[in-house]
Order: structure tokens, then C-alpha cells, then sequence
């Protein structure tokens, strides 16, 4: 049975949906997570991308723990299916340490928009795995968006690194995670589930520094932060938590197909930042491969829409 929600949750989730309220919530969510890759980019100067992504699950699973225990009690932290959540936590470190190596090297509004191969990525996915149907749209949309990863990424160019290929990876290990999200849905409340899957990456990502930290080494190893780092490391864990909550409330107040399409959001979020911060503004190519991400994937979610109102 799910636990019953405390006053303050219950007025966010309780009544008629409204859609304006679901899409600030939404876009809300999405606006803020670019400024958490931000400050992984900066800590990336003096602290490991591994111990970073370290710092990010850690104080999101356990704001996420007080945030659950507080909104509905100690009974909601304990999950029906261990096992699996500890590989979803697994998953979602490698795609996170994937994320945040890459921004060492590249402009923050290049990293994400190839990490928005993910949508493309899931499809496929999905389809090996949990046996979906994809017909020529969804094949032709999957091309089209690794083709605007290519123009972005560059390869042959004088301009291309290794590093562009880490966003890829990142959206591949994140696609998998999401694989196996769906075939434990519904069976956890979403709370729950972003509570274990926390809990498993920060025991993973421990168990990864160790070594690492025993030689000392600054890439693989960790080190004792200062006051600062330490105070970004929990600000990254906070935005975490913050924005996925945004995103639970957002579906709870509006349809998911709504939302969809303002998860771009972001990558205007990322350029907006990246110029603010670092300098960086992406070149024409770049611009050109984003708009094809971006149309590919907004493509699929129109053709979906269209297809479901047939079926009705």
C-alpha cells in the first residue's frame, strides 16, 4: 500500500492537472540541472570527475532520504526490489562519471547536446531489449539524431577529441539505465526508487575511488575536499534532488507527453550558461547538429502523439 503523503506533498499532487502548472514544473526541473553540470565543470579544475559524481549521489540520497521521510515517513525508504535498483544506481554512475570527464574537455552546451542522443538511444534500446516495435520513423529520427551528434562531435577534424565521444557514452549507459527502470515501474514509488538507485551508485562509485585513493592518483582517486568543495559538492547533490522532484511533480500535474518536447529546455539552459561562465558559444556546425537533435527528437514525439489520437 503507498504511504499517504503529508499536507505539503498532497496540495502538489492532489486535484484537477493542470497543465501550465506541470510545464513550470517541468521546465523548471530541466533550467536548473544544467547548473549542477556547471559546477562539476568547475570542480573538475582541483577535484576528480569520479569523487565529483561521488558528491552528486551522495547528498542527493541523502537529501532524498530526508525529503522521504519527511513528505511520508521512514517506511518509504525501502525498496521491493534491491537488487535491481542497485544495478539502475550502477548504471547511472558510469553514465554520470561518462558525463562529467567529458566536461573537462568540452564546451557544456556541446556535451549535452550530444548526450540528447539518449532519446534516440533508448529507442533502440528498447527494442533489443524489451521487445518495442520501432518502424522507418523511429529508425529514420535515430539516424538523423547521430548524424547531429557527428556534426557536433567532428571527427576528422582538426577540432575533434576522444573526449566527444564521451557525452555518447554517457547517453548509452544512461539509456540503459532507463531500460531497466521500466521493467521495475510501478512496482517502487519514484521516490524510492531515486533513493536506492542513489544509494547503489554512491557504494559503486566508493568502491571505484579506493583504489585510486590509496596510489594518490588525481584522476581515479580522491582527496579531502576544502569548505568550497566541499559546498559545491553539496549543491551539486541538492540540484539532484531538487530537479528530479521537480520532474515527479511536473507528471503528477500535467501529461507526460506534454512535458516531453520541454526537456530541450536544457541544451538552451547549457548554451545560455556555457557563454555566462566559460566563454564557450557553439560554432555553426554545432548549432546545425543541435537543431537536427532537437528536430528528430521533437519528430518522434509528434509522430507518437498523432498516432495515439488515431488509435482512439
Amino acid at each position: 500500500m503507498r504511504e499517504t503523503a503529508t499536507p505539503l506533498l498532497a496540495r502538489l499532487e492532489a486535484g484537477t492537472q493542470s497543465i501550465t502548472w506541470g510545464i513550470t514544473f517541468m521546465v523548471s526541473g530541466t533550467m536548473i540541472v544544467p547548473v549542477m553540470d556547471a559546477i562539476a565543470k568547475i570542480l573538475g579544475d582541483s577535484l576528480s570527475p569520479l569523487q565529483v559524481t561521488w558528491g552528486r549521489f551522495f547528498f542527493q540520497f541523502l537529501l532524498m532520504g530526508i525529503a522521504i521521510i519527511v513528505l511520508y515517513g521512514p517506511g518509504l525508504l525501502r525498496p521491493k526490489r534491491p537488487v535491481v535498483h542497485a544495478m539502475r544506481g550502477v548504471l547511472l554512475a558510469i553514465a554520470t562519471s561518462f558525463f562529467f570527464f567529458s566536461l573537462l574537455y568540452l564546451p557544456l552546451a556541446d556535451a549535452i547536446a550530444i548526450f540528447f542522443v539518449q532519446p534516440m538511444m533508448l529507442t533502440l534500446l528498447s527494442s533489443l531489449f524489451l521487445g518495442e516495435t520501432i518502424g522507418w520513423h523511429r529508425k529514420s529520427a535515430v539516424v538523423a539524431g547521430f548524424l547531429g551528434a557527428l556534426l557536433i562531435i567532428q571527427p576528422g577534424s582538426d577540432s575533434f577529441t576522444l573526449a566527444a565521444l564521451l557525452p555518447m557514452g554517457a547517453a548509452l549507459f544512461f539509456s540503459g539505465y532507463l531500460v531497466v527502470t521500466r521493467s521495475v515501474a510501478n512496482i517502487d514509488h519514484p521516490l524510492t526508487m531515486q533513493f536506492a538507485s542513489g544509494i547503489g551508485a554512491t557504494i559503486a562509485l566508493s568502491l571505484a575511488l579506493f583504489p585510486g585513493t590509496l596510489i594518490s592518483d588525481p584522476v581515479w582517486g580522491a582527496q579531502f575536499p576544502s569548505t568550497i568543495e566541499w559546498g559545491f559538492l553539496t549543491a551539486i547533490g541538492f540540484i539532484a534532488a531538487v530537479g528530479h522532484l521537480l520532474v515527479v511533480i511536473a507528471v503528477n500535474r500535467a501529461p507526460a507527453s506534454v512535458l516531453a518536447p520541454f526537456g530541450y529546455v536544457e541544451i538552451i539552459a547549457a548554451t545560455a550558461l556555457g557563454w555566462l561562465i566559460f566563454g564557450d558559444w557553439p560554432d555553426a556546425l554545432s548549432w546545425i547538429g543541435i537543431a537536427i537533435i532537437i528536430a528528430s527528437g521533437l519528430y518522434v514525439f509528434v509522430r507518437e502523439q498523432r498516432l495515439v489520437r488515431n488509435a482512439r
